[in-house]
């Protein structure tokens, strides 16, 4: 059979007996009465009366069914898309509709109605696959995916105002200034403030050394660090966004736990003068919360200050702690949280409240290379099995004596095709998914991965790890590693407690996020060691293979290899100083 027509063949027509219940489909035992649902097979058909025989017509062929036939249509494969308001799952039906236009423009039936006439003309119903054309290849679903998923959530928060006293308020009680006064809750226009900073500073000879001498003393708001204490075992995903500079606010940082951090740099001339700044991206709040969104995440943002807007909007939850009179009046639509306590029972309702944290209609990806020649900062995304923890599989097997889990990604790239032989060896064995977790959970560091990270931080202070395994693998390390950004997926078990399968939060996820970070303007370091990490080093900036197996090396002999942390320490340190981030660069006065 050709490939049109295996198209042509994709669906085909199905009902039930209304007296029997058995299956019709077309051919001589499918009596239909037209316009209604009603339908008989030929036995009992022979049972009605010739005059009531009369009105039903035999399905031999498609159109025998009229204008009806597309109640009856039975699909081949499953096909699945999102709204692109709400992000609900549609299926084939009075619920899909989709745009005949370039594109996946697709509506659930209430975002539809919401449409102007005009607008609305542009959309059709997705009751078969036909509708959908060549685009319907796209829709096919592949997998059997969790459609009620899980709400993954991710809390960023701004920091100078919400979690650090304001550093510039700081500074202005050392020395006077009353200039320095005016922070973002006042001038929303960042550049403007910084300018006015700029020059202040300059006119009263304050350099840079001077503020790193304020901002080391600072201690974090009362109640932030013991917030941030109570939210990484429930959040463990939690990024700082702040418009705040690198140059003299890593002591911040340190004070707060080392959390993931996005910010911004300083230029600083050859006296110490800050003469210049330099935003990462502009809107960088707004942007990370809409990249995230994309890699799967439902975000609850925090912030204080009119800068804070745009992630609070954009965000599934926006919270306002100790904003300005002016932030509040301006901005009613924000829950006001008076403290951390207060900030810890909105947060902790929102988690436990029994209801879905519905997503945020998604913002278009801008292409890659609208940052490709500005990326500044670098930042490392990981794999995390066998770079700073056991295979969890490996360990498994050591504890079962399983033989068929002793392989990994490292000899099998098809993820799918590897959890389905892991699952069905489980079964064979009497293994229960319990008992798989107890192991996982036990699993420690290998050995010098803290101190790496340990010396990773002044050099490249922001990690991002990532593993294709489950939370029950992924948090227990995570807690050993104090490290609050978990990207991980589930296990599911089934009615016997044996494991059924993986759900995957986001098919590609290590590629994803790398491109995401790019988008962002970051420079990225990738480190992995398998086969299915091959995409993120490709795409990253920087790849390296840790300890690879030595098919990985042979199929990737383009990827740079390293054995052990020393090694690898090396080549990030020669990377980082030989394309060295222009913010970094000091301009001579």
């Amino acid at each position: 059979m050709g490939v049109a027509d295996a198209m042509a063949e994709e669906f085909t027509y199905f009902c039930r007996c209304d007296v029997c219940r058995c299956s019709l489909f077309r051919g001589d035992n499918w009596y239909h009465k037209p316009g209604t649902n009603y339908d008989l097979c030929a036995r009992d058909f022979a049972k009605l009366s010739a005059e009531e025989r009369q009105v039903y017509v035999n399905i031999a062929t498609s159109s025998d069914l009229g204008s009806q036939q597309n109640e009856y249509i039975l699909e081949i494969n499953q096909y699945l898309a999102r709204c692109d308001q709400c992000r609900k799952a549609v299926s084939l039906g009075d619920d899909w509709y989709h745009k005949q236009a370039e594109g996946n423009y697709d509506l659930c039936a209430h975002h539809w109605k919401d449409l102007p006439d005009a607008t609305r003309n542009q959309y059709v119903n997705v009751y078969a696959s036909k509708v959908l054309g060549e685009r319907k290849l796209q829709y096919v679903l592949q997998e059997e995916i969790d459609i009620a998923e899980r709400d993954l959530v991710m809390v960023v928060l701004d920091v100078e105002g919400t979690l650090m006293p304001e550093a510039w308020l700081e500074l202005q009680k050392k020395t006077g200034i009353e200039g320095l006064k005016r922070t973002t809750a006042h001038e929303p226009d960042y550049d403007k403030l910084m300018r006015y900073r700029i020059n202040l500073l300059r006119e009263h000879n304050i350099k840079l050394g001077d503020m790193i001498e304020v901002v080391k003393d600072l201690k974090p708001l009362p109640g932030a660090k013991e917030f941030l204490d109570w939210l990484k075992p429930l959040v463990p995903r939690i990024l700082l966004l702040t418009d705040t500079f690198e140059e003299y606010a890593m002591p911040m940082f340190e004070q707060l736990g080392y959390p993931s951090v996005f910010c911004n740099s300083l230029v600083v001339d050859s006296d110490g003068f800050i003469c210049d700044h330099i935003l990462r991206l502009k809107d960088q709040k707004r942007k990370a919360v809409e990249s995230f969104q994309r890699l799967n995440f439902r975000v609850i943002a925090v912030g204080d200050s009119f800068n804070d807007v745009s992630m609070l909007t954009a965000a599934e939850r926006g919270i306002l702690i100790y904003p300005s009179e002016k932030v509040r009046k301006a901005h009613p639509e924000f829950p006001v949280a008076k403290d951390h306590n207060d900030l810890r029972a909105k947060i902790g309702r929102i988690l436990s409240a029994n209801k879905q944290i519905l997503p945020k209609k998604l913002a278009d990806p801008p292409p890659l290379s609208a940052t490709a020649s500005s990326r500044t900062m670098w930042l490392l995304v990981c794999n995390v099995a066998g770079f700073l923890a056991p295979e969890p599989w490996i360990a498994v097997q050591q504890r079962t004596n399983i033989p068929e889990l002793k392989v990994t990604t490292a000899q099998e790239p098809d993820y799918a095709k590897l959890m389905a032989l892991r699952s069905s060896a489980l079964r064979t064995n009497g293994v229960k998914l319990q008992q798989i977790v107890d192991i996982m959970d036990g699993l420690e560091l290998l050995p010098g991965a803290t101190q790496f990270l340990a010396w990773l931080k002044p050099i490249v202070p922001r990690t991002f790890m990532i593993t294709d395994g489950p939370e029950e693998y992924a948090l227990p390390i995570f807690d050993q590693l104090e490290h609050p950004m978990v990207f991980c997926n589930f296990f599911e078990a089934d009615d016997e407690g044996f494991l059924k399968r993986l759900i995957t939060r986001l098919k590609g996820q290590k590629l994803k996020t790398v491109q995401e970070l790019q988008r962002l303007n970051f420079r990225i370091l990738a480190v992995g060691n398998s086969f299915n990490d091959i995409d993120m080093i490709h795409a990253a900036e920087k790849g390296v293979l840790f300890r690879p197996s030595e098919a990985v090396k042979k199929d990737h002999p383009e990827i740079p290899v390293v054995t052990s942390y020393d090694e690898l320490k090396k080549c990030i340190a020669q990377v980082v100083e030989t394309v060295e981030p222009n913010s970094k660069k000091q301009k001579t006065g």
